[in-house]
């Protein structure tokens, strides 16, 4: 197998724990599960703010569920509290080895889960992009894909699951509503992941993101996508193609498992979309997040049958 890029491996392994944030700061670390085998999809996503203000989430949605089931706590942690031993309320999040091994456990009312996470590549952190992170959106960040085994329970009915999972990390300042609009997308499977965040702000079109395929990782240097809405604009599916800066491209086709509208920020909406796709023939899964500002979304969803 080819060497991994060097510039991505070599990633400090101190940016896998929590950050010292100024105090406008946000740290977060979402993890997204998409089990299609199950009709489940959804995550876990625990967020602290530089005062010590945390929160952890816990999602699942999906044919498999008569309604989606939200659950949420929030309090204050201790500025020695870590990510090699995270714990607020049912969440325990612990970094065993940095960008490599973690171990994800929620043990709600409803949804029980405890699974281990191991990498399938280098973290991608905007920060190697020659223009780095937006300011607006964090110091810095990384996407990376991994596979994960766990058990789930939702409302007792106890599973094994395996699959792949999606986890981003980001830190710093977060102004929601600075981006008119984004599109996060992840697409993994055995032997590839690609990731493109484009993002549209200050009427700039910015678009950071990878392409790892034969143990080499890769920036992209495009990406070109279509896509589908049903009636209340919530995409529900997508085909992409990429290229990276050494020319390679990948074609990605997915369909949404599950869907769910997050309300994270009174600017905008999160519309989320766990897929089930294929990279060039490949089986795997994948992510997909609009992010729309409310006003607009409100405004053309009343047109998105007639013209989108």
């Amino acid at each position: 197998m080819p060497t991994i890029t060097r510039s991505f491996a070599d990633f400090p392994a101190e940016h896998a724990y929590r950050h010292k944030l100024k105090p406008e700061g946000r740290e977060s670390l979402a993890h997204m599960l998409v089990f299609p085998e199950q009709g489940v999809t959804g995550f876990i996503y625990p967020t602290v703010r530089a005062n010590g203000h945390a929160k952890g989430r816990a999602s699942l949605f999906g044919p498999a569920l008569k309604e989606p089931v939200h659950e949420e706590v929030e309090q204050y942690v201790p500025d020695t509290m870590g990510f090699d031993d995270w714990r607020t309320g049912p969440l325990h999040m612990q970094v065993i080895e940095p960008h490599k091994k973690v171990r994800l456990a929620w043990n709600g009312e409803r949804i029980r889960f405890d699974g281990l996470y191991e990498a399938l590549h280098p973290p991608y952190a905007f920060s190697s992009h020659p223009l780095g992170n937006p300011p607006y959106y964090g110091d810095d960040r990384t996407e990376q894909h991994g596979r994960v085994s766990a058990e789930l329970a939702i409302d007792g009915r106890r599973q094994k699951v395996s699959g792949y999972l999606i986890r981003d990390h980001s830190w710093g300042p977060r102004v929601w509503g600075l981006n008119q609009h984004y599109k996060w997308f992840h697409a993994t499977s055995e032997r590839c992941s690609i990731h493109f965040f484009e993002m549209l702000s200050f009427g700039r079109c910015q678009l950071r993101g990878f392409l790892f395929r034969d143990g080499v990782m890769r920036h992209l240097a495009g990406v070109e996508y279509d896509f589908g809405y049903d009636d209340t604009m919530m995409q529900t599916w997508i085909k992409a193609k990429v290229t990276d800066t050494d020319g390679r491209s990948a074609v990605v086709d997915g369909k949404a498992l599950g869907t769910v509208q997050l309300e994270f920020d009174p600017m905008i909406y999160l519309n989320e979309a766990g897929l089930a796709l294929t990279i060039d023939g490949e089986p795997g899964t994948g992510w997909c997040e609009f992010c729309w500002n409310r006003n607009y979304l409100e405004f053309a969803r009343g047109y998105v049958s007639r013209y989108g």
